[in-house]
């Protein structure tokens, strides 16, 4: 079965349970909440609580500056918002994967009494996960606007550097949740290995900062070039590298069609081990 069939075949099973879709990805979205005394105001919060802390350790204590940057503004501001600009997609990423892991072993439900398709579990988690950080992309958003004086019609392509970080978190929300329920293990090196790649993204540093014997891993690195597409939008106001778009595209779309793969191959014995 080729590309062009799997992907056809997964957004077919979509459609047909777009309903029942919407209603996982409602009820996740809204669970994240749930009983908290100040309900939908965290995810405003938790971002920029978290950004205060990142801040704080690599502008005021280690006095970092981003490069050789050609922006003129206030040191301080453009770091924190270059930070900003990682850590949102970042953040899909590793969300998406690490509810992901242990996701359907905590949906034995669905998997044993309920005939549903079993692809809708992950991808209404990566669905959730991306509307809940339209929250972070409307601060990075506002901050862009009001503290860099870069131009702003770059805005627009903001759903397209969307597309790559999805693909990309569908692909390994799709292979992790299908090895998660198989391996129970699973959900530690998972959290090991994402926050591993979190310190190797170039979040905290632009990759020409790294000393050239060590620039190989950020080749390696499927989420770098998503980083950077998304502070060319976010931080710099111009368009993102079409080649690096494309290929950065391809990657996460192949990442994508194998987490497919596997999660069909492997999902004929999920009923049995849960």
């Amino acid at each position: 079965m080729n590309f062009y069939k799997r992907t056809q075949n997964y957004l077919v099973s979509l459609f047909k349970s777009k309903d029942l879709l919407f209603e996982f990805t409602k009820r996740d979205f809204q669970q994240r909440y749930k009983g908290s005394l100040l309900g939908v105001i965290w995810a405003l919060l938790s971002p920029l609580l978290m950004l205060g802390v990142y801040s704080f350790i690599f502008v005021s204590v280690f006095k970092s500056k981003w490069g050789s940057s050609s922006i003129q503004q206030d040191g301080k501001m453009l770091y924190t918002m270059m930070i900003f600009a990682g850590l949102v997609p970042f953040q899909i990423f590793s969300e998406s994967v690490n509810r992901s892991v242990s996701l359907l072993g905590q949906s034995a439900n669905y998997i044993k009494k309920v005939v549903i398709p079993i692809e809708i579990l992950p991808t209404s988690i990566v669905l959730s996960t991306v509307i809940n950080s339209f929250f972070s992309v409307g601060l990075l958003i506002l901050g862009k606007l009001l503290f860099l004086n870069t131009p702003n019609w770059t805005l627009i392509f903001v759903p397209l550097v969307l597309i790559p970080i999805m693909l990309l978190s569908l692909g390994f929300a799709l292979i992790v949740a299908a090895f998660g329920i198989y391996i129970k293990d699973l959900v530690y090196v998972v959290g090991l290995l994402v926050n591993i790649l979190f310190y190797m993204s170039p979040i905290f540093y632009s990759a020409d900062s790294l000393p050239a014997r060590f620039r190989f891993l950020i080749h390696l690195n499927p989420i770098a070039p998503i980083i950077n597409h998304f502070r060319d939008v976010f931080i710099n106001g111009e368009l993102f590298s079409i080649s690096s778009y494309i290929t950065s595209f391809f990657i996460s779309f192949i990442i994508f069609i194998l987490g497919l793969t596997i999660f069909n191959y492997l999902r004929k014995g999920f009923a049995d081990v849960i």
